[in-house]
């Protein structure tokens, strides 16, 4: 087709073995070299899967309460693909562009290590046919085993025997190997091989880079695809309680020296039928694995985890957990004197996710409806609890906080799913492969004079894909789903389609495959995924690809944690969900690391911890109140437990639970009454410091309520006093608009109202010197009141002036009088009348010359103060009616 034009020629080998059938005696054996065959061998087909337990797809029903509907239409596509099975299934796929002449170039070598999970799918469904067209590349597609033959352990102990146990992964190693020697006749470089995996795959190789059975330069690239060996579901923390399971349920007998005669179990099942093998429905606790990796001491160390130390510091890195299960001592003490890590990273890395990780682990409904907020804690809190041992409530309240939008005040169902679907992607996807990033990349580039290192510095590159397909198996605006990248990596679009892959895609998402397959295959090519140069020479540019030719895909480190954003505009950016990785990596590590510590057992366990409806989905049994008096088996002279799927010390990684090492798996031999006492001082202790916290928060409150009522009451008393004033000063304006020979103070008692004139009129008219004076008041009448206040004995508050000054009547040239009387309006008459001048002569002013002595002169008076009267019958009639008024 005129579409297709600029892919080249290929040459397709199928069903290729690459080692002997692992059937009858080499069931549950490591992988064997194949055996030679003579003639041409025809490989047209691919070979069988590996055995599987396939979902049934009738009862569609009950699969959508468990996955959404575009998780069950990508399981009907890949089906086919299944059903043809057989335990003679190490076969693997060639995918080489094909080269006419004799001295064929050495291409580089693209090896993909499926997914799904450990018990499901196959490498016959992903077909390499494009992205080796394409890219000139050669592509590899392999099988290998799954499930219970694939990654059975019934090793207890494999510090002290070890014993390989990770089938699945020795396969993969037995076909790097057969590649490494092979693939030179298909014109590809054995000296520049690269894995990829997606999921479960991406853990495998996470796990064979650190591998000690993995010889060095069996591979040089790798590119992890959402997928790590730090996550919940990569290892198996106890592989024993499974293995033990099945043997019940196969009725083979249980040595009573578990570690020692652990092969009675694995000979048993050797002779069963794959039928009787699959037929045990054993499903593990929600968010975990049955049968997977787990530490067998040949594939996986017991500190494995430590190799994934580099050159940095322990406090660089406090939430790596499994370093908490190493003795801290003997690490330094392994490290040379030059620092150098004890783990050098070999391999050049490319790693990425997508933004919605998690959303195929939801229902139909979950998906279409959202879910409720008791719901999300049901889901969340059966995650804490599977994943981690100490301080289940406060990990988990955590995590609710983290993921809840606070500024909407009303939760709505589909944020609530979205925000569980992040949390769920995060823990289990996003933060331990970025946890695995940063720990391989960090550190020093390594240098020539490094002795176990590849003698070149090693690069480093982080991705996230965020563009959801337009006619995919999701509705839109979901983001981009587990595997959706998958088929841009793979060419789909290209082509429309293939395979178990969605058809029909738009020109946008083919010029997006094409640039990401261009970002693999030159990252494959050279360990950079920008070097373009070779791609432009011979592949015609698309106008749609020409928008990423201008982007320049920096290196990641774990400093500035630089990473490409793909999708509708790709662009660079930098520490992708800073925050949220920041509590899993960080946070959530320490206190779980501080709940290991001297504290009561109960305080590390949910509150009705063993209530079903706390849960959604299965859960494990509680690691630290196992009943070791039920189905107990003897190991060594100690005493092991099925019951329990870990043991009281079991370490947790960043994301993952990790076996402990031996002198770990020894159980407590302290009697239930010593831990019933301890826990219950450790309660009691935790009970009175939270009963003394509540008290002190109670007196605080309580003097909080105290200083608000005394600041409102004050506030009111002066409120009150603001508007006494307000009246007394608005009174005495009433008063003086009235009678302006009325007095007033409106800073004293406004009991007093004194009328000045009419009371002094009345004095003077009494003597007979004074009766040719003419004057009248305001307030005479043919009823004046009859009391009557004498000037000789009357003298106004001396408050407005000074305290010692008084008021005198005659001595009217003084300032204070003006401002704090009113006197007669006569008063100049007065003043100049003779009566008056004789009075004054007779009664001198005080401190005169001529005065006589002050006791003898001063004129008898008496002092009104406020609130007091020493003549209360003297008042003026007419002041108190005023005042009535």
């Amino acid at each position: 087709m005129d579409e297709h034009r600029y892919l080249s020629p290929l040459e397709v080998f199928l069903g290729v073995p690459y080692a002997t059938p692992p059937v009858g005696s080499n069931r549950f054996s490591p992988t064997r070299t194949p055996s030679p065959w003579d003639g041409v061998r025809v490989s047209d087909r691919p070979g069988p899967s590996c055995p599987q337990k396939l979902p049934d797809l009738n009862d569609e029903r009950l699969l959508l309460e468990k996955m959404p509907k575009g998780r069950l239409d990508y399981l009907k596509r890949l089906m086919p693909y299944l059903k043809n099975q057989s335990e003679d299934c190490l076969y693997l796929n060639i995918f080489a562009p094909l080269q006419m002449d004799e001295t064929k170039l050495a291409l580089p070598v693209l090896v993909f290590v499926h997914g799904d999970s450990y018990s499901l799918s196959s490498g016959n469904p992903y077909d390499g046919a494009v992205l080796a067209s394409y890219t000139d590349l050669i592509v590899v597609t392999l099988n290998f085993r799954l499930g219970v033959l694939g990654f059975l352990n019934a090793n207890p102990a494999p510090h002290l025997k070890a014993r390989v146990a990770n089938y699945g992964l020795m396969d993969q190693i037995a076909a790097l190997h057969w590649v490494q020697q092979n693939i030179a006749l298909f014109g590809g470089d054995p000296t520049n091989i690269t894995l990829m995996g997606h999921g479960s795959g991406a853990a495998c190789i996470n796990f064979l880079m650190i591998s000690p059975t993995v010889m060095p330069g069996l591979f040089h690239r790798a590119i992890l695809l959402s997928g790590s060996a730090l996550s919940s579901w990569a290892i198996v923390d106890d592989p024993v309680y499974y293995s033990l399971k099945l043997a019940k349920h196969m009725n083979c007998s249980i040595p009573e020296d578990l570690a020692k005669d652990h092969e009675i179990i694995v000979d048993c099942l050797r002779d069963a039928t794959i039928e009787e093998l699959l037929s045990f429905d054993l499903s593990p606790p929600n968010f975990m694995t049955a049968f997977g990796p787990s530490v067998d001491g040949v594939v996986i160390k017991t500190d494995f985890a430590k190799d994934f130390l580099t050159m940095h510091s322990m406090s660089d890195f406090p939430s790596f957990g499994p370093l908490n299960n190493m003795n801290q001592n003997n690490l330094h003490i392994k490290r040379s004197d030059s620092g150098r890590r004890l783990f050098q990273n070999k391999y050049d890395l490319l790693f990425g996710v997508v933004t919605c990780e998690a959303l195929w682990k939801f229902s139909a409904h979950d998906v279409q409806n959202g879910i409720e907020p008791e719901k999300r804690d049901r889901m969340l809190r059966t995650y804490v609890r599977n994943s981690y041992t100490y301080h289940l409530s406060e990990i988990f309240y955590t995590i609710v906080n983290e993921y809840t939008d606070w500024e909407r005040t009303v939760e709505n169902p589909i944020n609530t799913r979205d925000a569980t679907v992040s949390a769920l992607s995060d823990a289990q996807y996003v933060a331990p492969l970025i946890q695995s990033g940063d720990l391989l990349s960090g550190g020093p580039k390594i240098t020539p004079s490094d002795d176990d290192g590849p003698g070149r510095p090693t690069k480093t590159f982080f991705y996230v894909f965020d563009y959801q397909t337009k006619n995919g198996y999701y509705p839109q605006r979901m983001g981009a789903i587990h595997g959706e990248e998958l088929p841009y990596i793979f060419g789909a679009p290209l082509v429309d389609g293939f395979g178990h892959f969605p058809e029909n895609y738009t020109k946008f998402e083919t010029a997006l495959s094409e640039s990401i397959m261009l970002f693999i295959s030159n990252f494959a090519r050279t360990g950079n995924p920008n070097d373009n140069a070779r791609q432009e020479a011979f592949l015609p540019a698309s106008r749609e690809r020409n928008k990423f030719r201008g982007i320049n895909w920096e290196e990641y480190d774990s400093t500035h944690q630089k990473y490409l954003e793909i999708g509708l505009k790709s662009r660079l950016k930098n520490h992708f969900r800073a925050h949220q990785l920041s509590v899993w990596l960080r946070l959530i590590p320490e206190l779980h690391r501080a709940g290991m510590e001297d504290v009561a057992s109960r305080h590390n366990l949910f509150k009705n911890h063993n209530e079903p409806d706390l849960y959604e989905g299965v859960i494990r049994p509680d690691p630290l109140a196992r009943n070791i008096e039920n189905d107990q088996i003897r190991r060594n002279g100690s005493v092991y437990s099925d019951t329990a799927l870990t043991t009281v010390d079991t370490i947790l990684a960043t994301c993952v639970t990790i076996m402990p090492s031996g002198r770990d798996l020894q159980p407590f031999n302290t009697t239930d009454n010593t831990l019933a006492n301890l826990e219950a001082a450790g309660y009691a202790a935790y009970s009175t410091a939270l009963s003394v916290t509540i008290a002190i928060g109670c007196s605080l409150l309580i003097l909080n309520v105290l200083i608000f009522a005394g600041v409102y009451y004050q506030r009111d008393k002066s409120r009150s006093r603001g508007k006494q004033t307000r009246f007394n000063e608005k009174h005495f304006e009433t008063i003086s608009g009235k009678h302006s020979h009325y007095h007033i103070d409106p800073n004293l008692a406004p009991s007093l109202v004194v009328d000045i004139e009419r009371q002094n009129r009345k004095k003077m008219m009494g003597d007979p010197n004074l009766t040719n004076l003419n004057f009248k008041g305001p307030l005479d009448g043919p009823k004046s009141p009859s009391p009557t206040l004498s000037i000789d004995n009357m003298m106004l508050p001396s408050k407005l002036g000074s305290r010692n000054s008084s008021f005198r009547l005659p001595n009217v040239s003084y300032p204070q009088v003006g401002g704090y009387a009113t006197l007669p309006k006569n008063l100049n008459q007065l003043n100049s009348s003779p009566p008056i001048q004789d009075l004054r002569q007779k009664y001198p002013l005080n401190g005169s010359a001529d005065s006589p002595g002050r006791e003898d002169t001063r004129i008898p008076h008496a002092t009104l103060r406020r609130g007091k009267s020493l003549h209360p019958s003297n008042l003026p009639q007419a002041a108190i009616d005023e005042m009535r008024v």
